[in-house]
């Protein structure tokens, strides 16, 4: 049997005879080749500037790969960050996501990862800016609450959603007609106030109103108000409600 190799390949052939097998010879790779530490998506990481409002929530993320793991530490103008730096502390996701909640003034600075294991290391600087709120009277969301037409003995919910710094204090309106008269001399409209904010109601509670089994004598306009110490804020809504018999004959 004669044996030759030509590169890669390896020919073994019978002596006296022209049959011949032909093998391929695959060197070993290493699949545990060390791995200096390398950004998993550095696209995500491109935005280095946040500037967010005060009182949300920032994330920091720097996910590495490398062989050994790279370790990770956080450092906030160039010195180690510790939880109990910081009124709240931080939380660390899954190892590579720095996440502060309810930010203050108090958090701006550069915050800077840095991932290294025994072949190398990288890190990366984000600056965070937290803007102070400004007060202002309660802001309403457009388009709410939103007109209805009900039935007769159905339930209807109107829904508010208020934003606001200060303390909101809400509270839902009918308005009504005295006299034949909508309108007071004041110039003021006449008024029912249906709901209003008790001891231990929440603004998510207050921000709905629901009326039950409602008659024909529900029909009209329904006001959200919402006040803090600098002003007050209201959206209105009708409702038209029709009697079943008639509505669907």
């Amino acid at each position: 049997m004669a044996n030759t190799n030509i590169g890669l390949l390896s020919f073994f052939c019978l002596a006296g005879s022209s049959v011949c097998l032909i093998f391929v010879i695959i060197p070993f790779l290493c699949l545990w080749k060390s791995l200096a530490p390398q950004w998993v998506m550095p696209e995500k990481m491109e935005k280095q500037l946040h500037a967010v409002p005060a009182s949300k929530t920032v994330k920091f993320r720097c996910q590495a790969t490398g062989n050994p793991i790279p370790s990770l530490r956080w450092y906030k103008n160039g010195k180690e960050f510790k939880k109990d730096q910081r009124i709240g502390g931080f939380k660390v996701y899954h190892m590579w996501t720095l996440i502060m909640e309810s930010v203050v003034p108090s958090d701006k600075g550069n915050y800077t990862c840095v991932v290294e294991n025994e072949h190398g290391r990288l890190k990366h600087t984000y600056l965070l800016d937290v803007v102070e709120r400004s007060p202002h009277r309660p802001i309403l969301q457009a388009g709410l609450p939103a007109n209805q037409t009900a039935v007769v003995g159905s339930d209807v919910e109107f829904v508010c959603r208020v934003f606001s710094d200060p303390q909101p204090h809400i509270q839902w309106l009918k308005h009504i007609t005295v006299n034949g008269s909508r309108v007071g001399p004041d110039g003021h409209p006449y008024v029912l106030v249906l709901k209003t904010a008790g001891l231990n109601t929440t603004d998510k509670e207050m921000e709905v109103l629901t009326l039950k089994n409602i008659s024909l004598d529900d029909t009209g306009e329904y006001t959200c108000l919402a006040a803090n110490s600098i002003g007050m804020s209201y959206h209105s809504a009708w409702l038209t409600v029709v009697d079943g018999v008639r509505c669907f004959s």
